[in-house]
């Protein structure tokens, strides 16, 4: 794909999580919480050779987002693109050092720009981990732009300027309220995962997605959607019915889906 931007979700949820972004014929992906083999397969199955992997770019330091990362880069030699804080957990996971790859730092808002006319721009979440950022795409040749924003704890003002007018986003929908509750989590987790440094939930993020509507954008992936506390059904119903409250239909209006917690999703380009 040449003067073009595309957003993939590889896999999406608490067991791992990595997106694909294709940019003007390069590709680079945000975060890699499986292990190479099954990221490598998943970029297969979307025909992108892993070797084709330019960098990765780290949204924070928890397992389901940078456990694969030491031996893909290794293997690959992807440059890595992360806060101090990411850096440091990499360090400590780190099975191998590793000198063929680039490790580089950036600040918690900073703007990269990469050799394929790719702006990369990070923000800070009130997530509870340090070094925790979201991500913004934008194609400096087209003016299209996307967002990857899981892991949020809340969505924040700053996070709403941010994302106004993509025209693609993943935007996390973690958690069903009633699931939560009555689940098999016990009460300190459940306060951690909706106390507003862990997670956002399906109503939460309904709320963000017509407010993003409003802004401009028109392509919805549903992200990081908990096993254990959440299904597909309910993310998409609970966003639809609430879309749904202003007129506007799934389809018609805009473009809905959830990400699939295992394998590729089909992905947007814009």
């Amino acid at each position: 794909m040449r003067d073009g931007l595309e957003l993939i979700p590889l896999y999406s949820s608490s067991g791992g999580n990595s997106t694909l972004i294709k940019c003007n014929g390069s590709c680079f992906l945000i975060d890699c919480g499986k292990n190479c083999k099954q990221t490598e397969a998943a970029l297969m199955n979307v025909n992108v050779y892993p070797d084709d992997i330019d960098c990765i770019f780290v949204t924070h330091g928890h397992g389901d987002h940078i456990a694969g990362i030491d031996v893909f880069v290794r293997k690959h030699h992807a440059a890595v693109f992360a806060t101090s804080v990411s850096h440091r957990k990499m360090r400590e996971i780190a099975t191998k050092e590793n000198t063929a790859s680039q490790y580089i730092t950036i600040d918690e808002n900073e703007v990269v720009t990469l050799d394929c006319a790719a702006e990369v721009m990070a923000l800070p979440t009130p997530h509870d981990i340090a070094g925790s950022v979201v991500y913004k795409i934008k194609n400096l040749i087209t003016g299209k732009s996307v967002a990857v924003m899981t892991d949020l704890g809340e969505f924040t003002p700053a996070m709403e300027g941010f994302s106004q007018g993509v025209d693609a986003i993943l935007i996390e929908s973690n958690y069903d309220p009633v699931m939560l509750k009555t689940g098999p989590y016990p009460f300190p987790l459940q306060r951690r995962i909706s106390g507003g440094k862990g997670h956002i939930s399906n109503e939460q993020c309904a709320k963000q997605v017509k407010r993003l509507y409003d802004s401009g954008t028109r392509k919805f992936i549903l992200g990081h959607l908990s096993p254990n506390n959440n299904t597909d059904e309910k993310a998409l119903e609970c966003t639809e019915k609430y879309m749904a409250q202003f007129g506007l239909v799934k389809g018609r209006d805009y473009e809905l889906r959830t990400a699939d917690k295992l394998k590729p999703t089909a992905g947007y380009e814009v």
